[in-house]
């Protein structure tokens, strides 16, 4: 009996517990809304539990960050801005370093080549710019030797005139330029004994000095005189000269003792602020008859000068 009532407990107690299994997995799958009231009122009482906690370092936290990421930036901007001010004043320095720049320092040619090139370019500039300017010839005529003839003035003043003796002035007005009283040169270093170039103390000029070397029958256009003057009587025009005067003349012969240009040119623009030619030659004419008279050897030296100033481009 006793046996029966313990087995009837025992299968009693299994039926109680298997029936309260049963009704929490009811609840849980019937109920949701109170299992998720149940889970929402945990968590909400977890974080109250945790709330101070949180806070404090949320604070912290934010705090730390804003403070870093302003200096960041702060920083990070003055640096770009100091280089970017740097970068401007160095453009700026070239700048005027550019604008300051000082002309090279006027130097004179020192080679004959370099210094005749040196005329001839002012010759070449005054064809092109057509200046005006002043001009004065002198030649004189000194030393004649012409036995009889030399009493006949008619023949003495002939041969003065077809040597060219006589002064003669004359300005040339701005963009009047022909090319006749003032030559074109076409020298040489060939045709030149020596050749100077000083600067003045000023370095506004170059005062040059060119020696030509001296020559026999000076015919223009083919000697080196003629290459750079006009101011001359040549061979033929003296042989022209006294047959139209009533004369005649076996042979003629020029010879060149001294040939010097000196010129102050502008160092700057290479114009001429003044010029000189200065020749003296001797002449030879043989067999000079005039009507009745006749001379087998007429001599003479002549010296010519030509002056140009006041030159106006």
């Amino acid at each position: 009996m006793k046996k029966i009532l313990s087995v009837m407990l025992i299968a009693l107690f299994l039926v109680s517990f298997a029936s309260c299994g049963g009704n929490n997995n009811e609840t849980t799958t019937s109920t949701p809304d109170n299992s998720s009231t149940s889970t929402t009122d945990t968590s909400a009482d977890t974080t109250a539990i945790t709330d101070p906690t949180t806070e404090t370092v949320t604070e912290s936290t934010t705090e730390t960050t804003t403070e870093t990421t302003t200096e960041t930036t702060t920083e990070t901007t003055t640096e770009s801005t100091t280089k970017a001010t740097t970068t401007t004043k160095k453009a700026t320095t070239t700048t005027k370093k550019e604008t300051t720049t000082k002309k090279p320092e006027q130097t004179a040619p020192t080679s004959v080549k370099d210094i005749v090139e040196l005329y001839n370019s002012a010759t070449q500039r005054a064809q092109s710019a057509k200046p005006g300017y002043s001009k004065t010839t002198n030649t004189v005529l000194s030393n004649l030797q012409m036995g009889a003839l030399a009493r006949i003035s008619v023949v003495r003043d002939a041969v003065a005139e077809f040597l060219g003796e006589g002064k003669n002035s004359n300005t040339v007005s701005k963009g009047k330029f022909d090319g006749k009283s003032l030559k074109v040169s076409t020298l040489s270093a060939a045709d030149v004994t020596s050749a100077t170039c000083t600067l003045s103390k000023d370095k506004k000029y170059y005062d040059i000095k060119i020696v030509v070397k001296n020559e026999t029958n000076t015919l223009k256009g083919k000697s080196a005189l003629g290459k750079f003057s006009d101011d001359y009587k040549d061979n033929n025009e003296i042989r022209t000269g006294l047959v139209d005067a009533g004369a005649s003349v076996g042979d003629i012969t020029l010879n060149t003792t001294s040939v010097v240009i000196t010129a102050r040119i502008n160092a700057e623009n290479k114009n001429f602020v003044s010029l000189n030619h200065s020749i003296k030659m001797h002449a030879i004419l043989k067999n000079v008859k005039y009507t009745i008279a006749k001379v087998d050897i007429a001599t003479a030296d002549l010296s010519v000068t030509a002056d140009y100033s006041n030159f106006v481009y």
